[in-house]
């Protein structure tokens, strides 16, 4: 069973004209912003891709590291804890718009093309009547 919430925490670091951060628990994951209600909306849609991507891979998230297991390299460094809820990204990822190719005779092609038909709408249709499904409903 997926987890709804991630809390992770994540190094706030001062630069001389930004702010960078980075998540401890997911090395090679940062962000950079110019002041911190930016670089922490940017934060939570780089954990919420992160732990979707490990998620759809079927791979374990990693435990949050406890603070003090955190080494901070300047005494300026912050600790601060990211929260997603990660339903709404799980949706979006649903719907998202996929490309899949198909093949049909050439005739039947020409015919649909002649009466205007819109190939996508006509597969998606036939796809959720062959399974049963009524629009926005995913199947588990």
């Amino acid at each position: 069973m997926l987890k709804t919430h991630y809390i992770y925490p994540i190094v706030v670091e001062r630069a001389e004209t930004n702010l960078s951060m980075y998540f401890p628990d997911f090395p090679g994951t940062a962000v950079t912003a110019v002041e911190l209600t930016e670089g922490l909306s940017r934060a939570k849609e780089l954990l919420a891709f992160r732990a979707q991507e490990l998620e759809e891979s079927g791979q374990s998230l990693p435990d949050p590291s406890e603070p003090e297991q955190i080494e901070l390299y300047d005494a300026s460094d912050r600790i601060v804890f990211v929260e997603v809820y990660m339903p709404p990204y799980r949706d979006a990822a649903a719907n998202k718009a996929v490309t899949k190719n198909c093949t049909l005779p050439k005739w039947l092609r020409n015919a649909a093309d002649e009466a205007g038909l819109n190939f996508s709408q006509v597969l998606q249709t036939g796809l959720k009547d062959a399974l049963g499904l009524q629009d926005n409903k995913q199947r588990i």
